[in-house]
Formats: structure tokens, sequence, C-alpha cells
């Protein structure tokens, strides 16, 4: 259980998740270089980055990822490259792995691109891959990503206070749980809702 396949593929009827691929690195590099996406999904302070070393880092993240990591890339049913989806800090013996999500392509914003990425992503956790238990951290200014995650019945479980500092001020680290009993019975409610409708 602790070696995530790195061909992992994941589809329904919304999106699919694929490996990283470097026939789309010239998007990536867009969406690295993009500062608003930078201040939403990293902790890292903005720079630019050349497209020569985004390239090697890119390279490494493809042919050589991390034990316990898998970044995969979030597609619509029409093949478009949307954004990005991530699991990492697996811990095989403790059955549990942190979450993201990052839509890189803000025409798709607010289309549910996310909600289905991170569904579909958490279907494979909590079936395929038998985990317990998913994290997720969401910096205080990021409204999008607070509302996806409790759209999908994560818990919020604490805080690391002042843990970033942007726009001249620090801002909290706001620390979600999610339960696989907990997302079952979530989506088994929306089932319900569907079928009532």
């Amino acid at each position: 259980m602790g070696t995530l396949r790195a061909n992992l593929v994941l589809s329904d009827d919304r999106v699919a998740l694929h490996p990283l691929s470097l026939a789309h690195v010239h998007t990536h590099f867009r969406w690295n270089n993009d500062e608003e996406l930078n201040r939403l999904d990293s902790e890292a302070p903005f720079e630019r980055e050349s497209f020569g070393a985004f390239l090697r880092r890119f390279e490494a993240m493809v042919e050589r990822p991390p034990a316990g990591t898998l970044d995969l890339e979030i597609h619509t049913r029409d093949g478009s490259l949307v954004g990005v989806a991530y699991v990492d800090h697996l811990c095989a013996s403790n059955r549990h792995a942190r979450v993201g999500v990052t839509i890189g392509d803000r025409h798709r914003w607010r289309q549910g691109f996310g909600s289905a990425a991170l569904r579909l992503l958490l279907h494979h956790l909590f079936g395929e891959r038998g985990l317990h238990r998913v994290t997720a951290q969401v910096v205080g200014f990021n409204e999008g990503g607070h509302r996806l995650v409790q759209r999908l019945g994560f818990t919020e479980e604490g805080r690391i206070r002042d843990h970033l500092h942007r726009d001249g001020r620090f801002w909290d680290q706001h620390l979600y749980g999610l339960l696989r009993s907990e997302f079952d019975a979530a989506e088994a409610a929306s089932w319900v809702r569907a079928a009532a409708a």
C-alpha cells in the first residue's frame, strides 16, 4: 500500500486524472509562473523561474517522483488540461495521506472541476488504497479552498497560527481532516438527494 503507481489513471463522467506529462510542460510552466496561483497554493514566496530550470525540476517529478507522493493532471472529459491534484505524506502503516487540488486554468474556476477531481481522488484513496484518513491544508485567505474541502465533508481540526506571511500580514494555516466513514456517509447522502431530485 505504500507505493503509489506513477501510471495511475482515474476517471468519471466529469474529469480524468492522469500522470504528469512532459507533453504538457509548457502549460505547467505557465501556471508555475502565475503569481496568483502561487499565492493560493504555495508557501514559497513567488519567484519567476526560467523554463530551463522548471523543465529540469518537472522532468524529475515525472521520472523520479518521491516515495509516498503522486502528482496528477486534471483533464476535462474532452481532454483539456485544467489543473493538478496531488497526494503526499502517504503513511501505509497509519493509512493516511494529505491531498490538494489546484485549477490552473482560470477560465475553468468555479465550474466544479476542483470538486470533481478531489472527489475522484478520495474515492481512489479510501476505496482502492484502503486509507482511513485524508488531510488537507488551506491558508486563511484561500476562500475557494475552504469551500472545496468543506463541500466534500472535511472537518476543520485546527490551525497553525500566523503560519504564512502574505500581503503584509500573517495568516493561519487551517488543518482539515476527513475519515473514510465520513466520506462514505456524505457520498451516500448525496446519492439519496440526487435520486430524490
